[in-house]
């Protein structure tokens, strides 16, 4: 199975994805992200590395492969006749690709799954083709499954022959620290919607600030803010009671690395907040004399202090 991320397909769908999530591509929609850790929750599979597959293999830029937007087909799975009857398979198709032979690509035909949906492609990848050998059989796979830990199922789907590629491993596990995908591991679909729902509200706040001027110590949404009383107020929107200080804001809440950092996070440095609303954008109440604004560079900050 070839798997060689944003090469093997040429053709690409301009269009954005609807329900995209602040921090991820466009094109990884709401509905991926919910389906990956529903097949978490039910087959093991840690959710980050089925994202950073998905980013890895059908994205480029903006916008999804024409395989994965025509055909449904996320993962470059090959079609093989035991799929006919699969209650996710609407047959196949056949494609252009590349595959690496030896060190070098070579280009073939190939034909492919398609799928009735992206929820269809990515059940089918944890209820049929993982739990068939090698892969069902593979140590590291267990062993991935058993501590819900991406890294591990990335060793473990090249250690079983998912892939040619021989940068697969490297490909996936940057895609993971780029995005932040192995906050996923482990989490449950309820936790998600929670976490989702509350970081929607934090951040719109957030928006709905921007012009706002900086007053020292203010605390009065739509007159003036300092930086403190702007995170303040945002989580306030969302039903969450914190302190009102910077530093009191940080020492309340979890720290976590700023590679871990998810939108609606306030990012903290010594005297200073601001809400991580994703990618590597923060809003901010900045100084005296400034406006509460969009700013990106979140290497300015520390850490990032989760409350939820």
């Amino acid at each position: 199975m070839s798997q060689l991320a944003s090469a093997v397909f040429g053709f690409w769908d301009d269009a954005a994805s609807r329900s995209s999530l602040e921090g991820l591509p466009p094109y990884v929609t709401v509905e991926m992200v919910e389906t990956a850790l529903e097949c978490q929750e039910e087959y093991g599979h840690p959710a980050g590395c089925t994202i950073a597959q998905i980013i890895c293999e059908s994205g480029q830029g903006d916008a999804l492969s024409a395989l994965a937007d025509r055909d449904k087909n996320l993962f470059g799975i090959k079609w093989a006749s035991s799929y006919f009857g699969c209650p996710e398979v609407a047959g196949k198709s056949s494609w252009a690709t590349s595959e690496e032979v030896g060190g070098s690509l070579v280009g073939v035909m190939a034909d492919f799954t398609v799928f009735k949906s992206h929820r269809d492609c990515i059940v089918f990848r944890s209820r049929v083709l993982l739990s068939n050998p090698p892969y069902s059989g593979n140590a590291l796979i267990g062993e991935a499954i058993a501590e819900c830990d991406s890294d591990k199922m990335a060793e473990g789907l090249k250690d079983a022959g998912y892939a040619t590629s021989s940068s697969y491993v490297d490909m996936l596990k940057a895609a993971m620290d780029e995005y932040g995908l192995r906050r996923f591991d482990g989490m449950t679909l309820d936790e998600f919607r929670s976490s989702e729902a509350s970081a929607d509200r934090i951040v719109a706040a957030a928006v709905s600030q921007l012009g706002v001027p900086y007053v020292w110590g203010g605390s009065t949404p739509g007159v003036g803010l300092d930086c403190s009383g702007l995170t303040q107020y945002c989580y306030a929107q969302a039903g969450i009671s914190i302190p009102r200080y910077s530093e009191d804001q940080a020492a309340a809440g979890r720290r976590v690395p700023l590679s871990e950092a998810e939108p609606g996070d306030i990012l903290w440095r010594p005297g200073h907040v601001a809400i991580y609303v994703g990618g590597d954008e923060y809003i901010h109440e900045p100084q005296p004399g400034d406006v509460c604004r969009r700013a990106t560079g979140i290497a300015y900050f520390t850490c990032a202090v989760r409350y939820r």
